[in-house]
């Protein structure tokens, strides 16, 4: 075998410069930042668009838990009215929509400790409120599901717990009545109202409707 020496020039690492321009596009989802420096803000999430708002939730928790201060002479606490330099959040609506049950199986454990982070905190006025719907289900209103409803009211009242979920919010059968949230909503007058929402386009078209005649801020995130 006959092995060939390198030339000195081929050893040689040759350096050019190049003047490149480089652009960098996206991502284009809603910024987190938006969301904390909103004063009511309202996640709606459909199935699995729930995804981007579980870490800000915990994170959202977090923030808020330790923006309360403590006298250190009584057991009187308060949250400051203003907001902080990490959020300016007064209030938060969670509302996450899923097909049927098994949906929420995922999120739950979660969402069963964010409870308890404000059960923690239950002198102050409910600062995290979740709505759960499980649109598979028949709502009140089919007389078919009435005594189920029923019954399924009287459980969740007596043991504490939703009988679908395990979650002490109540999961609620059907589709939401936008009127009715969204009215809700701008009675609670907790500051500025911004919806933040991700899933199907279809519901992100109703819901810039339901924001336009209510006069609330619409975001939605790409994912």
């Amino acid at each position: 075998m006959r092995h060939r020496r390198k030339s000195k020039r081929s050893r040689k690492r040759i350096t050019r410069t190049v003047d490149i321009k480089a652009w960098i596009k996206g991502p284009y989802g809603t910024s987190t930042r938006e969301i904390f420096e909103s004063e009511h803000a309202v996640l709606v999430a459909s199935g699995i668009g729930v995804t981007p708002f579980s870490s800000i939730l915990q994170s959202i928790m977090y923030r808020y838990k330790a923006a309360v201060h403590c006298c250190p002479n009584c057991d009187h606490s308060w949250y400051p009215e203003g907001g902080t330099a990490s959020m300016n959040l007064k209030k938060v609506d969670f509302i996450w929509i899923n097909r049927d049950q098994r949906s929420f199986e995922w999120l739950v454990t979660m969402l069963t400790q964010l409870e308890a982070q404000q059960a923690e905190l239950e002198q102050f006025a409910k600062f995290l409120e979740m709505h759960m719907y499980m649109t598979s289900a028949l709502s009140k209103a089919d007389m078919k599901a009435v005594g189920l409803q029923m019954a399924m009211d009287l459980l969740h009242e007596k043991e504490g717990k939703d009988v679908l979920t395990g979650l002490k919010t109540r999961t609620r059968a059907g589709r939401p009545n936008w009127d009715e949230v969204f009215d809700k909503l701008r009675r609670e007058q907790k500051g500025k109202v911004h919806v933040f929402f991700c899933g199907p386009p279809q519901l992100a078209k109703t819901l810039k409707e339901y924001s336009a005649k209510y006069h609330f801020t619409f975001s939605k995130e790409n994912f």
